[in-house]
């Protein structure tokens, strides 16, 4: 008797072992509802969201219609949160259910108000359309909701979303490539997507470069983004499993060197941007040359002066300066080069004898190695102070070159010598143009403006060819989530 008690009470707690294990390793089966092959994912940690922004339940009631707590949802908010662009390019969300009680009677309620049909079941799981064009369905610890679609379609876009209730792990989008660079990314919100999908990558121009039997759904862009008390970081970075694409990113040399940051300490404090690269002259020009457009601007350069011998010359930190001025005339630059070579100068008598002898172009001396060239209206500035090449169609703007010491980047600095490219664009002298605020009014964007307010200045870096961070900077600790839902 003694040994069946044994044998009994020892089955049971194998059964409850088995159980919990089961929970355990099954906590997260709601992801197994994503639709399989994806064109774009992404995911909410609102647990970690809130950690880091030191933000309770309570702050997020405002995302909710009024009235209603975030736990009278029925939504599991500890869980990730994804949405999605499914393989038939339907709009979708995913996200784990802890009540489903509640979900019907946040839902029931929803439809006393006309804005979903009546909660209806079929074939195990509940049912809903939202707003006429999103299809809702829930069950098994899962809320699933795709569109927009046309009424007609409801009814095949069901049938789609049960198969999504029902398939296995290896069958769902955790199995696909994107799932897979969405969790490497670390962040509270991340998101990755075939680089095809993304509306400014449509069209032809951006396979130039890339193999001939490559195409734009074997790239992917996976980004991640974090909030702090000094901003906004979105970082993101381009991957493939194709290996001549990845060859090519290898052979990019154009940002091939970290910047050394020897023309940040010259920008003045209201710069409108600054922009720098670090090339080396001779693979940059024969990139140029591989454009038709800049082929053609450098044949018509290289009637007044060797423009190819000086572009060579360049090796180290290229960058632009874009003053205030830029924004009624966008031709104010200031253009600075890391010189190699100056030999380019002892051409300059040559330039200033066949400008003479053609009278279509104007070239003269305007200090020691410094030059004036003016041709069809346009005039530029140019020339050599130590190592460095100036270009600028301004007289004023030569004296930067040379100018005193500035801190506007200061903050700035080891981000830039960690770069390989690196923009800069002060907000606060683009919120000061007129053009920005009648812009805002007639376009009716005023919120758009109230969320511009919190930041100074943008920042878009690059580490090499494959990495991208945007910064959007603001000045002085605060807690920039609880502002943004403001």
């Amino acid at each position: 008797m003694k040994k069946k008690w044994i044998w009994g009470a020892a089955v049971v707690l194998v059964l409850a072992l088995s159980l919990g294990l089961y929970r355990f390793f099954t906590a997260d089966d709601y992801r197994r509802t994503l639709p399989s092959r994806p064109l774009a994912l992404a995911a909410v940690d609102w647990v970690r969201l809130s950690e880091e922004n030191d933000m309770g339940m309570q702050d997020w009631k405002k995302l909710l219609p009024e009235g209603l707590e975030p736990g009278q949802t029925g939504i599991d908010w500890s869980k990730k949160m994804y949405a999605f662009v499914s393989s038939k390019e339907y709009v979708g969300l995913l996200a784990a259910v802890c009540d489903e009680a509640d979900l019907r009677r946040l839902l029931d309620e929803a439809a006393k108000k006309g804005r979903c049909t009546p909660v209806e079941d079929y074939r195990g799981y509940s049912w809903t359309v939202w707003d006429g064009s999103w299809m809702v369905g829930f069950g098994d610890g899962a809320l699933l909701m795709m569109g927009p679609g046309l009424k007609a379609d409801m009814d095949a876009l069901r049938y789609d979303m049960l198969a999504c209730f029902r398939q296995k792990e290896a069958e769902s989008g955790m199995s696909s490539p994107l799932f897979a660079e969405l969790d490497r990314k670390d962040a509270s919100f991340r998101v990755v997507s075939r680089l095809d999908v993304l509306p400014n990558f449509r069209g032809v121009e951006f396979l130039e470069g890339l193999p001939e039997h490559a195409n734009l759904s074997d790239v992917y862009v996976c980004a991640g983004l974090n909030l702090s008390p000094h901003g906004v970081t979105m970082e993101a970075e381009i991957s493939s499993q194709n290996s001549d694409i990845n060859k090519y990113y290898e052979r990019l040399a154009f940002l091939g060197k970290p910047l050394d940051g020897e023309f940040a300490g010259r920008v003045p404090e209201d710069a409108l941007a600054w922009a720098c690269v670090n090339v080396d002259g001779g693979s940059l020009l024969e990139m140029l040359r591989q454009n038709p457009v800049a082929r053609t601007f450098l044949i018509g350069l290289n009637m007044g002066v060797d423009a190819d011998l000086i572009i060579r010359s360049i090796k180290g930190d290229v960058a632009v300066t874009v003053p205030a001025s830029a924004l009624q005339n966008p031709g104010n630059v200031l253009v600075t080069a890391h010189l190699a070579e100056k030999d380019f100068l002892k051409e300059a008598a040559y330039w200033k004898e066949s400008a003479a002898r053609s009278g279509a172009w104007t070239f003269r001396d305007f200090g020691s190695d410094r030059f004036y060239l003016a041709a069809n209206g346009v005039q530029t500035y140019f020339g050599v102070e130590g190592e460095t090449l100036y270009v600028t169609p301004e007289e004023e703007m030569t004296g930067w070159v040379s100018g005193p010491e500035t801190e506007t980047l200061s903050e700035w600095n080891s981000r830039i010598k960690d770069s390989r490219f690196f923009l800069w664009v002060n907000l606060e002298q683009v919120k000061r143009d007129p053009m920005m605020g009648a812009l805002c009014r007639e376009s009716g964007v005023d919120e758009g403006r109230k969320i511009l307010d919190l930041f100074d200045a943008v920042v878009l870096r690059s580490s090499d060819a494959r990495r991208l961070t945007l910064e959007l900077h603001t000045r002085g600790n605060r807690n920039l989530l609880k502002d943004l839902l403001k």
